[in-house]
């Protein structure tokens, strides 16, 4: 079952550069405002829906690029409550 990931930046800029680029490369991404559970500083994160290794795929092309990242994080819903794990 795909999980939805939150992969955030340093910077909008890294994550809307990112988001074309992967698309390019067919992965399923889309710019997301990021949730402020995750981080109150950064308002923009790449989401992406997909299992761990799809996952690990795209943050090695983010690797590759030497975007900065600050954390991936898996969402996690418990009946009405949203919450998120910190995974790299």
């Amino acid at each position: 079952m795909a999980e939805r990931y939150f992969f955030v930046f340093n910077s909008r800029n890294q994550a809307v550069y990112m988001e074309e680029l992967l698309r390019e490369r067919g992965y399923s991404v889309e710019l997301r405002p990021t949730p402020s559970k995750i981080a109150k500083s950064c308002n923009t994160s790449l989401v992406a829906l997909g299992s761990s290794k799809e996952i690990d795929n795209i943050r090695r092309q983010i690797q590759k690029y030497k975007m900065s990242v600050r954390g991936v994080y898996r969402e996690i819903q418990t009946g009405y409550f949203t919450d998120y794990a910190k995974i790299y």
